[in-house]
């Protein structure tokens, strides 16, 4: 192939690969898909509604551990007397949380690494309630109504 042609495939193909770029930086962003009904199949309950928050009744919120600490750290509004389920994830071993501790409910969950475990409990009073690792340092805390 003449170098004079070489230079015209090569232009070619970077102008191909410019508007390809620029066709995808246009698009609109995409709203988040709700997941299946049995993605979470096996975890005691069937589908996901709205935000991914109340399930049969349930309030489900998802917590990660990483490495800096419980994310996010303040669960929000909780209602009194509405079950609660926690799905945490650690995922991270530079952390002392290796397990949620919930004394007022008796709760010592391990929290084994990459790894979902839930954590169920239904909130008894109105009021902060504190969460954190066994040492206390990494801690986070839900607001009951």
């Amino acid at each position: 192939m003449p170098p004079s042609s070489r230079r015209i495939v090569v232009l070619t193909v970077a102008a191909v690969l410019v508007g390809v770029t620029q066709l995808a930086c246009s698009k609109e962003p995409t709203a988040a898909k709700a997941p299946e009904a049995d993605e979470h199949r096996g975890h005691g309950y069937t589908a996901l509604v709205d935000d991914g928050h109340v399930v049969n009744g349930k309030l489900m919120l998802e917590m990660s551990v990483t490495e800096k600490g419980f994310e996010p750290s303040s669960g929000g509004l909780l209602q009194k007397n509405q079950p609660v389920t926690l799905l945490v994830t650690r995922r991270t071993e530079a952390t002392c949380a290796t397990s949620l501790v919930m004394a007022d409910y008796g709760i010592d969950a391990k929290l084994p690494l990459n790894t979902l475990v839930e954590i169920a409990f239904t909130p008894r009073q109105s009021g902060t309630l504190h969460y954190g690792c066994p040492t206390g340092e990494t801690t986070g805390r839900f607001f009951v109504q």
